[in-house]
């Protein structure tokens, strides 16, 4: 599975889904916290040890669990905006996506910044749009 459209399909079905399933759950933010980041190691732990990716050196164990710490957040600040939705705050239609808009803007300027990458002009009408979508969306 080395195909970068089918890999993009199958991450924007199943990321698409899990707040969805979250709502109809109706439990609440931080237990529906738990149960993503449960299943979530439930799904990767046998992945990651039957692959020998398990095996790291300790400075990529520090930036990994770093970014499991931030996705950690990430995950606890999603899940509350689902709750929101459920408790009739905010429109589950209109901020879930101005939060996963922002991903690819901040991925963007990270790439930029830490991996030196170009910034092109479709890169640039990428992220005009997305700034246009979280427009129209709020």
């Amino acid at each position: 599975m080395n195909s970068a459209t089918l890999l993009c399909l199958v991450v924007g079905f199943f990321w698409a889904s899990a707040p969805l399933l979250g709502r109809l759950s109706s439990v609440n933010a931080m237990m529906m916290t738990v149960l993503i980041a449960s299943g979530s190691l439930a799904v990767t732990l046998p992945v990651a040890f039957s692959q020998n990716y398990a095996m790291a050196g300790s400075k990529a164990l520090i930036f990994g669990l770093a970014g499991g710490i931030a996705n950690g957040i990430g995950l606890l600040a999603f899940y509350r905006l689902v709750a929101g939705s459920n408790e009739g705050l905010w429109e589950i239609s209109k901020v879930l996506p101005i939060s996963l808009v922002l991903v690819p803007i901040g991925i963007a300027i990270g790439a930029k910044f830490f991996f030196n990458e170009a910034i092109t002009t479709e890169k640039l009408i990428g992220l005009t749009l997305a700034c246009g979508a979280i427009w129209f969306l709020k």
